[in-house]
């Protein structure tokens, strides 16, 4: 081997090592977001990027434009956000849940 072809497999071998150890791993990350956030329903409870915890009170999709999520923050506290202010589902809601852990989570009788 001579030095170009050891320099063109090093190369080869960084871009490989770069996209194995960072890119991938991004990438499956957001396909897991976008696909939590098709399925957050009303009554979940959410992390908003602003490190706010609230309870989707509704969620607008308009034929074109931006879809858009009611949250709410306390008791008579209401905002209305885009998708993208959603980090992360905390909890789904309780209609969603098997019935064992809605159990569960009421704690003893």
């Amino acid at each position: 081997m001579n030095d170009a072809e050891l320099m063109s497999a090093l190369i080869v071998g960084v871009v490989i090592a770069f996209y194995i150890m960072f890119w991938r791993p991004d990438q499956k990350a957001r396909d897991r977001h976008k696909k939590e956030m098709r399925d957050l329903r009303p009554g979940d409870e959410v992390l908003t990027t602003s490190n706010f915890v609230a309870r989707i009170r509704d969620i607008q999709v308009p034929e074109n434009g931006q879809t858009r999520i009611t949250l709410e923050l306390a008791d008579g506290v209401v905002v209305t956000a885009m998708p993208g202010a959603i980090l992360q589902r905390l909890t789904p809601a309780a209609s969603d849940m098997p019935a064992d852990e809605k159990a569960s989570q009421k704690g003893p009788a």
